[in-house]
This record gives structure tokens, sequence and C-alpha cells, in this order.
């Protein structure tokens, strides 16, 4: 089995790492990979793509951007690797970024996943009353199984 992990580092997400972690301990024979997206800002990829050319001041402070989103993705994945390292469970890591839902979507799909893995909420600013907008929009757009974790 094929089972894409999704992760924001909030607590909802912790949950879902440590729920597929027992999950996947049980089984032989399953590939897990954990996927983090950085939600862009409207500049970085125009950025990252060299669209436009920036003053010094900016590009030092993007540059200084791109430093805090890598030190993010650090820590995050090292908090979820180590729930799957002490249970000996072989991991992929997959950073992405943009929009959360789309790329997990994305990779989903393109990945031929069996499950996708998701907590029911995590790090949106806008909470709804019963599931978060990610988990609802992956719901809606992944062609495979879904499992959402509370």
């Amino acid at each position: 089995m094929k089972i894409l992990v999704c992760t924001d580092g909030s607590e909802n997400s912790r949950k879902c790492i440590e729920f597929a972690a027992r999950m996947v301990g049980e089984c032989t024979n399953s590939e897990v990979a954990i996927i983090y997206v950085h939600e862009s800002a409207s500049m970085i990829p125009d950025y990252w793509q060299s669209k436009y050319p920036f003053s010094p001041e900016v590009e030092k402070q993007i540059k200084n951007l791109d430093k805090r989103i890598i030190e993010e993705r650090k820590k995050v994945f090292s908090e979820a690797t180590s729930v799957f390292d002490a249970l000996n469970i072989k991991l992929k890591t997959i950073f992405k970024v943009g929009h959360p839902a789309e790329m997990i979507a994305l990779e989903a799909d393109s990945g031929n996943y069996d499950l996708v893995v998701i907590g029911r909420r995590g790090n949106g600013g806008v909470k709804k009353l019963f599931m978060g907008s990610v988990s609802s929009t992956v719901l809606q757009l992944v062609k495979t199984n879904i499992l959402i974790v509370k």
C-alpha cells in the first residue's frame, strides 16, 4: 500500500502522523511519504522564476524568507520523521510550494497513492465548524481514498 501523509506542523497533523505510523507499523510492504506544502506568497514564485528584478533590499528580504521556509520545513519534517523512525518505517519526504490542497491533490494523483491521510484541521487562519478548508478541498479533489484523522 502506498500512503501519502499530510502535515503542516499543527497539533492535528501530529495526531495524523502518529495514527498513520501506527497503522503502517502493522502493515507489511507499505510505502509512506510525508508531504508538507508551504503556502506561497504571491511574489515568491515570480522571484524563484526570475521574472522580476528587485531592489537589493527586497532581494535580501526575499532571501531571508527563503531561509525561514527551509528552516520551517526542516523542523516539521524532523518532528514527523521521528515518529516513523521510532517504528523503523522508511519514509520519503516531499516539500512543495503553492496552495496546499491543490499540491496535495497533484501529488496524490501523480504518485498513484492508495491512501491520503490528512488531519481534520491544520494551521489555517480561518477554521470551519467541522472540517478545515484544506482537508475539505483535498477531499473534493483527490481521486483516491482519504483518511481524515480527528
